[in-house]
């Protein structure tokens, strides 16, 4: 194990000093409210002035209050989006519990100071704002960890180079401020491939349900993943959110909590004014990430507009500079690129927005795509003399096998005439034994898949020994470890993890920590379970019929993730069809396990089956692509929470994951007490 580095930079306790006033643009259009200040000031040290293996505990309502600054380590770009170890969370939560106990030995005989220590005294003295023993005591409640960001922010500045003449011209056309194009610094530091754990993709960060309003995202492409594309959306919501909202403040938190959600704050409070929103809207939803979310857009603009006084010279990498040609048939990835003579990965680089089903050629690059290539490349006379036996007039059809009894993925593969390790990697499957029966595979459209083969190869080097023990040997070895190693209680010494006390996260900015609560305990699970959920089968989607045939009838159970849009998208039909049928009045949602009746008048019911089940393998695969399983907690019920809730507010987590691992609790009807298993994730990085 390499050795942890801790060092202790600010003892105990500092107020978060700043020099200078905010310095950006168009502050009529942004104003800032003095009891916002201190927010926009912590969050330009956020990105300006602390790496990211710098750590301030810190009060997350004042966050003027900063208790102490930890460096971890020394800094690691390549560790630079790394989750929390073992070793940072049992350390972060030692170091909150210290603060909270101090504050709570303070309140227990304050105002004497003469029955306080050395160390309750010096926090009393700069704590002068605190009048009373009830301030001490909310404060133990309000103890956060947030990371620095300042080399990420500086290598997101670097990469908008390449991006920011089609922001400038996109937020211009649509007569938008342009100092919107830094929130992209906010949501993913301007990385395309950002995706959380929650879903969102993108520089944007657009989640599914969002990004479907305005952009296409198939199993063959999810132009959340083009910058270009994805920034003409965002400009359209940024507008709509302004058109509903009246101002700008309120506009861009909305971009984080919902515009619906900013609304009912305005109408409840009677005001358009954010800081008294911010300061006494009370909701289980708007919290700490939506409070501070335009507070981070002020200080991501004054960062950018001084970068020189936080970086220096940045080396702005040079606008991207293409060409598009505009598919007319279906055609597969390898033959287009080997015709084009380019480099597979310059392709995919001006090209994210195709999925990982085009790029192993297990589908088409869709009839009707923009192509980007560089400018430099004479491509309509290279397209020109494609021979016309190169297209295909249709899409290729997904191929599906549900693993059975006795079945493994040796004799599966030699009985559809592929491989083992393109097995592996078409269902990014990091080891052969992790597969159990009742899950379903996708095949190979080809017999073989070179590209496949060396994704997997290059992926089981990067899997470290100690990944492939089984579950309960893993979890064994870590009881033992802690029955071994009793905690003693320090004072203050550093050694540990983040416990956010604040039930959400800002994507990419903060962690999603999967601690247990007091009255949690930790499950044992089986191997496969643990590296990830069986994924939804054939039999999941199961139709129950009416009537099979002019035109077919039947019902459906809704399952996680889907909407009465994606049904009509699926059928080819107009949403309110599907209400009529089914009696549903406009603007109710539809619940989970929700029977819903379906007829299949422009496709087939094996049609729908089959874009429903590649629906659910994207999710699968966009999550599992970027993060695995890596052990597991309960979560006890309380009173109030629901599963979406819990998922997005507090473990941070996509719904149909929750799901998945726990198919036998009622979860359409959760009562306190309740107990869920809830997965613990790591980034792939």
């Amino acid at each position: 194990m390499l050795r942890r580095v801790i060092f202790l930079f600010v003892l105990l306790y500092s107020y978060l000093g700043f020099s200078g006033e905010l310095n950006y643009s168009s502050k009529e259009l942004f104003p800032v409210h003095d009891e916002m200040v201190d927010a926009c000031q912590f969050w330009i040290k956020i990105f300006g002035n602390y790496n990211t293996n710098q750590y301030l505990i810190h009060d997350s309502r004042k966050l003027n209050i900063v208790y102490e600054v930890v460096t971890w380590g020394e800094l690691d770009e390549s560790k630079a989006d790394d989750p929390f170890s073992k070793e940072q969370k049992v350390f972060f939560k030692k170091k909150t519990k210290q603060y909270e106990d101090l504050l709570s030995g303070i309140a227990a005989v304050y105002p004497d100071t003469n029955k306080m220590d050395s160390t309750q005294k010096k926090l009393v003295y700069k704590l002068q704002d605190f009048k009373n023993k009830t301030d001490f005591l909310e404060a133990r409640l309000r103890i956060r960890v947030q990371r620095g960001q300042k080399n990420k922010f500086q290598r997101g500045l670097e990469i908008s180079g390449r991006y920011m003449p089609f922001l400038k011209a996109t937020f211009a056309k649509h007569n938008l401020p342009e100092e919107l194009i830094v929130l992209p610094h906010v949501e993913s530091s301007f990385n395309y491939r950002a995706y959380s754990s929650a879903g969102a993709a993108g520089i944007w960060q657009f989640t599914r349900g969002t990004g479907k309003q305005f952009l296409k995202i198939t199993y063959e492409m999810d132009e959340r993943l083009d910058p270009i594309l994805a920034t003409e959306a965002a400009a359209k919501l940024l507008k709509r959110n302004y058109e509903v909202l009246g101002r700008w403040p309120l506009a861009i938190t909305a971009y984080n909590h919902g515009a619906h959600g900013m609304k009912r704050a305005v109408r409840k409070l009677k005001t358009n004014e954010l800081n008294t929103i911010i300061k006494n809207y009370h909701s289980r939803y708007f919290k700490f990430a939506s409070r501070n979310f335009y507070c981070e857009f002020i200080a991501a603009l004054h960062v950018t507009q001084n970068y020189m006084s936080y970086f220096g010279p940045i080396n702005f990498e040079p606008p991207l500079a293409y060409k598009e040609y505009k598919l007319t048939q279906f055609i597969e990835f390898d033959t287009l690129s080997d015709h084009l003579k380019i480099d597979k990965d310059l392709f995919r680089k001006y090209n994210p927005a195709l999925r990982h089903p085009v790029y192993d050629n297990s589908k088409h690059i869709p009839k009707g795509y923009k192509v980007k290539l560089p400018v430099d490349m004479e491509i309509d006379s290279v397209m020109a003399a494609l021979p016309a036996s190169a297209y295909a007039s249709r899409q290729k059809q997904s191929k599906y096998y549900k693993i059975g009894y006795g079945d493994n993925l040796s004799n599966i593969a030699r009985r559809f005439g592929t491989s083992v390790e393109t097995l592996m990697a078409l269902n990014n499957i990091s080891n052969a034994h992790f597969i159990r029966r009742g899950m379903t595979i996708r095949l190979p459209v080809e017999s073989e898949t070179q590209l496949l083969v060396a994704i997997n190869r290059e992926k089981a080097e990067q899997v470290k020994p100690a990944q492939t023990k089984p579950a309960g040997q893993i979890l064994a070895a870590r009881a033992a470890e802690t029955e071994s190693k009793p905690e003693t209680n320090t004072p203050l010494e550093l050694d540990s993890p983040i416990v956010v006390q604040q039930a959400d996260s800002i994507p990419l900015l903060t962690f999603w920590l999967p601690e247990p609560r007091k009255d949690d305990t930790t499950l044992t699970v089986s191997t496969a379970q643990l590296v990830r959920t069986t994924g939804k089968t054939l039999n999941d989607l199961e139709i129950e019929f009416i009537k099979k045939s002019d035109p077919a009838e039947g019902y459906i159970w809704v399952e996680p993730e889907e909407t009465l849009g994606h049904y009509a998208d699926w059928l080819q039909i107009k949403t309110q069809q599907i209400r009529n049928w089914n009696r549903i009045s406009y603007g109710t949602p539809i619940q989970l396990n929700q029977r819903i009746k379906l007829i299949f008048n422009n496709i087939s019911a094996d049609e729908f089956n089959r874009l429903r089940l590649e629906y659910h393998r994207g999710l699968e695969e966009d999550f599992f692509v970027n993060y695995e399983i890596t052990d597991t907690l309960t979560h006890q019920v309380k009173n109030g929470e629901n599963l979406w809730y819990i998922c997005n507010y507090i473990y941070n987590l996509p719904y149909w994951l929750v799901v998945d691992f726990n198919k036998e609790v009622k979860l359409d009807n959760l009562k306190a007490g309740d107990k869920l298993i809830i997965p613990a994730v790591r980034s792939k990085g």
